[in-house]
């Protein structure tokens, strides 16, 4: 069965989280987390997703954005990425790659069931069409198998309409580093949930003018090498393996049924997300990160909201 889903509800996290056991990443799973979950430990209810294939491809929009170019952002992207892929494991590199497959002529989030797909990144500029708009700096919607926990597809969306997005240095006190979101989104795009590890990258906080979570820490790299410890095994739930372990498939980043440089499908856009945003917070107030829904990434916050509104 495939399934898509939504990250919308918010509670709220300690900033000053400690983690309940040394493996302090969190894998996102098949089963939507309920709104009033408070992420002291990991939600561990149903499958944790993973990619079956030894590698993976995206693609940027080639319309990319108002304010960053394709030339610019493309690299960002591709460095955020390189993040996670270039890990190196207990028996040497993470098992799984990413490639830009180049750009592609569509804006539309969806998962085509009988044609051909893009794992798109794609920049909202004018209106950002989701809930929470003020609150919210990306989206990453994940479609996967329900009964295996295998990832089909996976979009990003930048809120690039209204928040102070920077590439490069130096980032503002008040600005959002481009680079530091995607990566983290990067990792829920690879089925990473949110960490409780306060200094990961995956942490669901993120303080604007900070730039410490382009870089992964000891958890974020635990988290991808438990997922993909070689590029021919997968770690999956004991109910789809008996061995925790599946064995990946050869590497071809082409999305499911072939690349579409275009929106043209039989299937209508997605109408169901699954999010990772990343939401300002006062200085004096815990973080609030959105969690919920049947699938695929959960939110990200930042601290400081004050410094941005006064």
């Amino acid at each position: 069965m495939i399934s898509r889903g939504r990250v919308v509800a918010a509670v709220f996290v300690a900033l000053a989280l400690t983690p309940t056991s040394a493996a302090a990443y969190c894998r996102t799973t098949t089963v939507a987390v309920p709104p009033d979950y408070k992420p002291q430990v990991c939600f561990a209810d149903g499958l944790p997703l993973f990619w079956k294939n030894a590698c993976v491809g995206y693609d940027v929009s080639r319309s990319a954005s108002q304010r960053f170019s394709l030339d610019v952002i493309s690299p960002v992207v591709d460095e955020a990425f390189a993040t996670f892929t270039g890990a190196t494991c207990a028996g040497g590199k993470v098992g799984i790659t990413a490639s830009n497959l180049g750009p592609v002529d569509c804006t539309d989030v969806r998962y085509n069931q009988k044609g051909t797909n893009s794992n798109l990144i794609v920049f909202r500029d004018d209106v950002w069409p989701h809930s929470d708009p003020n609150n919210t700096l990306a989206l990453t919607t994940v479609t996967f198998n329900a009964d295996t926990g295998e990832i089909y597809d996976a979009d990003m969306e930048v809120n690039s309409s209204d928040k102070n997005l920077t590439v490069g240095d130096p980032v503002p006190g008040d600005g959002f580093d481009m680079l530091s979101v995607l990566t983290h989104e990067a990792g829920h795009f690879l089925g990473l949930a949110h960490a409780t590890d306060t200094k990961a990258a995956m942490y669901a906080s993120y303080k604007p003018g900070a730039v410490e979570m382009r870089t992964l820490k000891p958890d974020d790299v635990e988290g991808i090498c438990a997922i993909y410890p070689s590029a021919t095994r997968r770690a999956v739930d004991t109910s789809v393996a008996a061995s925790g372990f599946i064995e990946a498939t050869a590497c071809d980043p082409t999305p499911r049924r072939g690349l579409a440089k275009d929106c043209g499908s039989t299937d209508p856009p997605a109408t169901e997300k699954s999010g990772c945003s990343v939401a300002p917070t006062p200085d004096d107030r815990p973080g609030v990160t959105g969690l919920a829904a049947c699938v695929a990434a959960i939110a990200f916050a930042a601290s400081a909201r004050r410094r941005r509104t006064t």
